[in-house]
C-alpha cells in the first residue's frame, strides 16, 4: 500500500495534520470541505480523490487487520513510514490511533450496505392456509418473514419489509 502523493505536497507540518484531519473526517463522517481553497499547497483535485481513494482502502484494511491482528496494522505503518519523512509518519500513525475504531466502524458500514440500512431484528410466523375464497384446501405451508430495518446515520428513519415465502422459496433465500 503506498501513501497518496498529496502527503508529500505539504512542507508544513501543522497544515499537513490539518490536512490529514480533514481527511479523516471526510472518510469517517462524511464532512465534506473545501480542500483546495484550503490548502494553497494541493494545486489538483486528483490529489484529493486519490487521498480520499486512499483513505477508504486504508479503512478497509484497518477493519480486516484488527479482526485477525492487531500487530499486522503496527506493521503497515512501520511499512509507511519509509514513503514520508519521520515528523509526518508521527502525526499520520497519531491520527490514525485516535480514528481507528471510527475508521473501522465506517469501512464495515460500507460493507454492510450500500443503502445504509442494517438488519437491527427478524420476526418469522408459519403459516398455513386451510381454505381460501381464492383457493380451494391449499394447505401449503408458507412462512411470513417481517425484517426490521433502520439507517446507520438516523436511528429514528426505520423500515419494514415482509414476505412470504413457500418451503422451496425459503430454501432458495437460504
Amino acid at each position: 500500500m503506498n501513501l497518496p502523493q498529496v502527503f508529500n505536497v505539504f512542507t508544513d507540518n501543522n497544515q499537513f495534520e490539518k490536512f490529514l484531519e480533514d481527511l479523516v473526517a471526510d472518510c469517517v463522517h462524511g464532512i465534506k470541505l473545501p480542500y483546495l481553497s484550503q490548502f494553497p499547497e494541493i494545486n489538483h483535485y486528483n490529489l484529493i480523490i486519490e487521498a480520499q481513494q486512499f483513505m477508504q482502502q486504508f479503512s478497509e484494511y484497518l477493519l480486516e487487520m484488527n479482526n485477525q491482528n492487531r500487530e499486522e496494522v503496527q506493521r503497515l505503518l512501520e511499512k509507511l513510514k519509509s514513503q514520508i519523512d519521520p515528523e509526518k509518519h508521527q502525526i499520520f500513525t497519531r491520527i490514525i490511533s485516535e480514528n481507528f475504531k471510527g475508521m473501522c466502524k465506517q469501512a464495515l458500514y460500507t460493507h454492510i450496505s450500500l443503502s445504509k440500512y442494517v438488519l437491527i431484528d427478524y420476526n418469522w410466523n408459519l403459516n398455513l392456509t386451510i381454505s381460501s375464497s381464492k383457493m380451494a384446501k391449499s394447505q401449503i405451508p408458507t412462512i411470513i418473514v417481517e425484517f426490521h430495518l433502520q439507517t446507520l446515520d438516523n436511528i429514528a428513519n426505520k423500515k419494514k419489509i415482509r414476505f412470504e415465502m413457500t418451503k422451496e422459496e425459503l430454501e432458495q433465500f437460504l
